[in-house]
Protein backbone atom coordinates (compact mmCIF):
# COMPACT_ATOMS: atom_id res chain seq x y z
CA UNK A 1 0.00 0.00 0.00
CA UNK A 2 1.12 3.69 -0.29
CA UNK A 3 0.54 6.70 2.09
CA UNK A 4 -1.87 9.25 1.07
CA UNK A 5 0.31 11.88 2.96
CA UNK A 6 4.12 11.40 2.04
CA UNK A 7 3.29 8.72 -0.87
CA UNK A 8 5.91 6.03 0.65
CA UNK A 9 5.13 2.59 0.28
CA UNK A 10 4.37 0.35 3.80
CA UNK A 11 3.72 -2.78 5.15
CA UNK A 12 1.01 -2.05 7.88
CA UNK A 13 -1.42 0.51 7.70
CA UNK A 14 -1.64 3.09 10.98
CA UNK A 15 -4.91 4.70 9.94
CA UNK A 16 -7.65 3.49 7.06
CA UNK A 17 -10.62 6.05 6.14
CA UNK A 18 -12.64 4.56 3.68
CA UNK A 19 -9.81 4.08 0.65
CA UNK A 20 -7.06 6.54 1.85
CA UNK A 21 -4.09 5.55 4.45
CA UNK A 22 -1.65 6.60 6.50
CA UNK A 23 1.10 5.20 7.27
CA UNK A 24 2.70 4.81 11.08
CA UNK A 25 5.26 7.05 10.42
CA UNK A 26 3.16 9.78 9.36
CA UNK A 27 0.91 9.36 12.24
CA UNK A 28 3.59 9.57 14.31
CA UNK A 29 4.87 12.44 13.25
CA UNK A 30 1.39 14.42 12.98
CA UNK A 31 1.21 13.64 16.46
CA UNK A 32 4.36 14.62 17.41
CA UNK A 33 4.87 17.63 15.62
CA UNK A 34 4.06 21.46 17.28
CA UNK A 35 3.27 24.60 15.70
CA UNK A 36 6.62 26.11 16.09
CA UNK A 37 8.07 22.97 13.87
CA UNK A 38 9.44 24.34 10.67
CA UNK A 39 7.31 21.66 9.26
CA UNK A 40 4.33 22.58 10.35
CA UNK A 41 2.39 24.33 7.97
CA UNK A 42 3.59 21.22 5.21
CA UNK A 43 1.84 18.64 7.74
CA UNK A 44 -1.54 21.24 7.23
CA UNK A 45 -1.27 21.41 3.81
CA UNK A 46 -0.56 17.77 3.43
CA UNK A 47 -3.71 16.99 5.79
CA UNK A 48 -5.91 19.53 3.98
CA UNK A 49 -5.33 17.37 0.54
CA UNK A 50 -6.29 14.15 2.23
CA UNK A 51 -9.42 15.34 3.57
CA UNK A 52 -10.07 17.25 0.28
CA UNK A 53 -10.06 14.14 -1.50
CA UNK A 54 -11.79 12.33 0.79
CA UNK A 55 -14.49 14.44 0.07
CA UNK A 56 -14.29 14.38 -3.21
CA UNK A 57 -12.65 17.98 -3.60
CA UNK A 58 -10.42 19.35 -6.48
CA UNK A 59 -6.67 20.18 -5.74
CA UNK A 60 -5.75 17.04 -4.30
CA UNK A 61 -2.32 15.97 -5.44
Amino acid sequence: MVCDLCTKAYDSVAIKINNAHICRECEEKIIAITVWDPDYQMWINRIKRFWQHLLGEKGYA
